[in-house]
């Protein structure tokens, strides 16, 4: 404390007789909303001058205080009839520093943070998927013949040849045609089966929008996983804007799609084109726009059946590699076979490599398949509906605020969901205080640096310094992280803003500015 020299009558006071008359003045303030004005009058007027200048300066310091923290919070003409919860708390000690009152609103892909941080923590970090491929009956050592069926079973595996883990799966295939050759396998008598059997239940939650469902982000789980279960529409569109677009080819062809084609070419320089279809339906239809001009643009839409694309592409690299299948391709959700002997395993990275693009992408398909996961290992069945409870129960057990957690699914696609932001904030803290600390932070994003908020917060003390996830969907803007503030304390936070006002630009920056005022705010503020 730096000396000060305070005049009274003609002596100087210590720093000890200021500390003393501070204290005084303190404890006037802590027990202000137990006494009446009388009592406040008597104490104040018959204190000698000292104490009565002390109060005055006291009292100037906590108005400012006051006001810095009534102007502290979300503001702004688009938030005015918005839906708006934010908890921010130490993550040390979990002493809260701001907080709205506590709301479930919908978290968007927020809900991401709460499904991989369960699945870190049931699964493990090291938890791999495996995908192999085997055979029923016997193999004829003399001819070759597999006097069978060749079956692919599928492991539940959501990067099974997913572009986010290409040169893990590079060559898989390929891999499995020379493992037959190895067992003397040169061709096969029967069938080829994909066995579906590990994956229980529908594939897309019932709170998913219709409008969803065609698109690439709303691709529903499979026991056997595709290229992140989604194909590729090549479009051409003319350099006028207003006209028809052609579509050129699909990737990978399915030659049972039956695309009809709506998109008309814009002068807007952004996919707006929207795919419709129901899960598991080769019938299609894609409407909206794409930029004009642009002889090779990708639409990117859900892939009809990705087990049986899958186990085609495989037909055709068995073909290339001089291995006859006689029988047909065919998908099984029941396995009905007499044994099985494995050729190969084809494991998937670690779950804590899969939690990087998950979080950082947001991918929905991979939490999907996270949460499933987690109730086999719950429940001893995927399922939706046992998926969750398991989920809620997981955390139920380590004692959080759980009022208002209504999770539908695991990727927050789902407006049904609901959650408070002092949920997700507690379930950030347990993982900052656990062991997988290291591992699920660095799975989130870095601001301005990297997967979705890496246009975010740039110029600012935050830039490279929060993480967190992102949530958007149509009038849903959420966040959820943790960043060190000016004076080197960690923060965690979680805003959730539904039903906004205008632009979603304009809510994005009100985020930010906020986040900026907790990270330079020198007073914890309690409540808003």
């Amino acid at each position: 404390m730096k000396s000060a020299k305070i005049a009274e009558n003609s002596g100087n006071l210590s720093i000890l007789a200021i500390t003393k008359n501070i204290r005084w003045c303190n404890s006037i303030l802590i027990k202000l909303r137990n006494l009446n004005l009388t009592d406040f009058i008597e104490r104040f007027f018959y204190a000698d001058k000292m104490k009565q200048f002390i109060f005055v300066i006291w009292g100037c310091l906590i108005y400012s205080e006051l006001l810095a923290q009534s102007n502290l919070g979300l503001h702004g003409i688009a938030l005015k009839n918005s839906g708006v919860s934010a908890y921010v708390i130490e993550a040390e000690s979990g002493s809260v520093v701001y907080a709205t009152p506590q709301v479930s609103l919908a978290p968007a892909s927020v809900m991401k943070v709460v499904t991989s941080a369960a699945a870190l923590e049931i699964l493990g970090p090291d938890y791999r998927f495996h995908t192999q491929i085997g055979f029923s009956g016997a193999v004829n050592g003399d001819t070759g013949e597999l006097e069978g069926n060749l079956v692919l079973r599928g492991g539940c595996d959501p990067a099974f040849y997913s572009e986010y883990f290409a040169d893990h799966y590079k060559g898989t295939f390929e891999e499995w045609c020379k493992a037959l050759k190895q067992a003397g396998i040169k061709k096969i008598q029967g069938d080829l089966l994909v066995d579906l059997s590990k994956m229980d239940g529908g594939s897309v939650p019932g709170g998913w929008q219709w409008d969803d469902l065609g698109n690439y982000y709303g691709a529903g789980v499979s026991a056997l996983t595709f290229s992140d279960n989604y194909y590729k529409i090549h479009c051409s569109s003319p350099a006028e804007a207003g006209k028809r677009v052609s579509i050129t080819s699909t990737e990978p062809q399915m030659d049972s799609l039956q695309l009809t084609n709506n998109i008309i070419s814009s002068e807007v320089n952004r996919d707006l084109a929207n795919v419709i279809g129901a899960p598991g339906s080769f019938f299609q239809e894609v409407e909206g726009t794409i930029p004009a001009g642009r002889s090779d643009f990708i639409v990117k839409a859900s892939m009809p059946n990705p087990a049986g694309i899958a186990a085609i592409e495989f037909c055709n690299v068995l073909k290339n590699n001089g291995i006859s299948i006689l029988g047909r391709v065919f998908c099984t959700n029941k396995w009905v076979g007499n044994g099985f002997t494995l050729i190969s395993d084809k494991s998937s990275p670690p779950l804590k490599e899969l939690i990087v693009p998950l979080n950082h992408e947001s991918l929905n398909l991979y939490a999907e398949h996270l949460l499933r996961e987690i109730g086999r290992a719950k429940k001893d069945s995927s399922e939706l509906d046992k998926s969750l409870v398991a989920l809620k129960e997981f955390w139920k057990e380590k004692n959080l605020f759980l009022d208002g957690f209504y999770p539908t699914d695991g990727s927050g696609l789902s407006r049904s969901n609901g959650i408070c932001t002092q949920t997700l904030a507690e379930i950030l803290r347990y993982m900052y205080l656990g062991p997988n600390h290291d591992v699920f932070f660095n799975s989130l994003p870095s601001a301005g640096i990297n997967g979705t908020l890496q246009n975010a917060f740039k110029g600012t003390k935050l830039e490279n310094n929060l993480r967190a996830k992102t949530g958007s969907m149509t009038r849903v803007r959420s966040l959820a992280g943790i960043f060190t503030d000016k004076n080197g304390k960690k923060l965690i936070f979680a805003l959730i803003i539904n039903n906004f006002e205008g632009k979603q630009a304009t809510v994005e920056k009100a985020i930010e500015a906020f986040l900026n005022e907790i990270y330079s705010c020198e007073v914890e503020v309690l409540k808003r």
